[in-house]
């Protein structure tokens, strides 16, 4: 970041970095769901360990978006849609 950067420009910046962030997490998120099927593929007795590591990661992740929305009340989630997402 320049020194003497107005407040537009660090703005900027700090969306350029989380949007590169939140890109590469993606393609880490890919590639850990194709791993997860390989693994569970080779055997049954693997998927409560796959079952564990998904639950652990989403529950942690929920829990630190829900704990940082009370401190900043700023409801992270807020205008997200499942529906637009196609989620389900």
């Amino acid at each position: 970041m320049p020194k003497g950067s107005d407040g537009a420009e660090l703005q900027l910046d700090q969306l350029e970095e989380l949007t590169v962030l939140l890109r590469r997490i993606s393609s880490d998120l890919r590639f850990a769901v194709d791993l997860t099927v390989r693994v569970r593929s080779q055997s049954q007795q693997n998927k409560p360990a796959t079952i564990s590591l998904w639950e652990e990661l989403l529950s942690g992740l929920f829990g630190y978006i829900k704990q940082k929305s009370k401190e900043s009340k700023d409801n992270l989630l807020s205008g997200i849609s499942l529906t637009r997402m196609r989620f389900f």
